[in-house]
């Protein structure tokens, strides 16, 4: 237990801080990249997974898909994201990051009823762009000058929550979610002149808010005995918002003084998200997954100011998971896991008139090192943007390693 309170708090220190912090210029809108799966797992087939109900993983979407847990699981990871960005074909640019992506802890009290907890810390959005622009005064007072502009951070939850199976095998669950983060946005005027005076100005944030994810999965809709179709599920989930506030600080500084300008408090709106989907395995091997999400980010606001840049998220995502059934005879290769996935999402992005498309494909394994206990590797090739419209184009390749491991602690047996 000292370990894991050692790396819950190196997270927590951790978790958004990016090596190399350059990216998507669209993450200076809103709240940033909306991080829909921090797990490998999940990111290798499709993000989503509404309807799952995992035994061997820790999903964050559905608190509901705890209630087959049978071991306490303990997970973490890390992403490394690879973006090209393009202006027009002789602009393009190449950038880089990598980010803790999260830890989450969950175990079984009681298998029969389906009760199982989990707690964790994972990202909910991301902030990672530095842009540049290289102007002239027409009036030739100053000369040239360039002004820089960069923003970092996102916004975070801890979450604790429950699962229970209720009678004709329904699950439900919940959880207590509590929001936090750092958002910084700053810009700097360069002059060329060596006589000229430079100025820095930077506006942050530090969004709190509480909430509750409610979740349910179905039992087995199938009414009939197939060797073919089996575990038929629908699920449903919902991240709803019941406070929200920020604390903003804006400063300005120069070669000859720093300055606080402003030290408020706003209230602000992040809306909630649903998500829904189906899952069926296929010959007790393939698990198909579809998934829809949805998000109104046209609501969002800080201080009642709304974004003209923003417009409502939309998420369709289809993935599968190949794994054989346990037998403890089976090789490496008869154990490992594999996945891959599709998605369109159409992002809440909504640049000079244009909306910001979204398309993805994804892949990935799990590597078994013991019983129980996995390596997780997840990727994703994304396009967005394009390069009309003043707009800019991005190709970005994202990898997913986490760590699963799974032992029997605190349960107890049955009556």
């Amino acid at each position: 237990m000292k370990l894991i309170s050692v790396i819950v708090f190196s997270l927590i220190t951790l978790i958004q801080t990016a090596v190399a912090q350059q990216g998507s210029v669209y993450t200076r809108y809103g709240l940033g990249d909306i991080v829909s799966s921090y797990s490998a797992r999940r990111l290798g087939m499709g993000q989503l997974g509404t309807s799952v109900s995992d035994e061997d993983f820790i999903g964050t979407l559905n608190p509901a898909g705890w209630n087959l847990l049978k071991m306490t699981r303990v997970e973490f990871g890390v992403a490394y994201t690879g973006l090209f960005v393009s202006a027009n074909d002789y602009q393009k640019k190449f950038y880089a990051s990598t980010q803790v992506t999260g830890f989450t802890m969950a175990f079984p009290v009681s298998t029969l009823y389906g009760i199982g907890m989990a707690i964790g810390i994972i990202p909910v959005t991301n902030i990672n762009y530095q842009v540049t622009d290289h102007l002239t005064d027409p009036n030739a007072f100053v000369g040239n000058y360039d002004i820089n502009y960069k923003g970092s951070g996102g916004l975070s939850k801890i979450f604790i929550g429950s699962s229970y199976r209720l009678p004709f095998d329904l699950s439900i669950g919940a959880s207590f979610d509590y929001y936090f983060g750092n958002l910084n946005y700053a810009s700097s005027v360069i002059f060329s002149g060596s006589n000229n005076v430079t100025a820095d100005y930077t506006q942050t944030y530090k969004p709190k808010a509480i909430g509750i994810t409610l979740g349910l999965i179905s039992p087995d809709l199938l009414g009939w005995t197939s060797s073919f179709f089996s575990d038929l599920h629908i699920g449903a989930s919902a991240n709803l918002i019941l406070s929200a506030s920020v604390d903003s600080l804006l400063t300005s500084s120069s070669s000859v003084r720093v300055d606080t300008v402003n030290l408020v408090n706003y209230d602000m709106k992040i809306p909630n998200r649903i998500n829904a989907g189906i899952s069926v395995v296929l010959n007790k091997r393939f698990l198909v997954t579809v998934d829809y999400a949805f998000q109104p980010w046209k609501d969002f606001y800080i201080n009642n100011v709304k974004s003209n840049n923003l417009r409502n998220m939309m998420m369709l995502s289809a993935g599968f998971e190949y794994r054989l059934p346990k037998d403890l005879g089976s090789s490496f290769l008869d154990k490992t896991i594999f996945r891959g996935g599709l998605s369109y999402e159409q992002t809440q992005y909504f640049i000079n008139y244009t909306g910001i498309d979204q398309y993805s494909v994804y892949g990935g394994c799990s590597l078994p090192i013991s019983m129980g206990n996995t390596v997780d590797i997840g990727i994703q090739y994304y396009f967005r943007g394009q390069v009309a419209n003043s707009l800019m184009k991005e190709n970005g390749l994202k990898l997913a390693f986490g760590i699963s491991l799974g032992d029997i602690w605190f349960l107890r047996d049955e009556k």
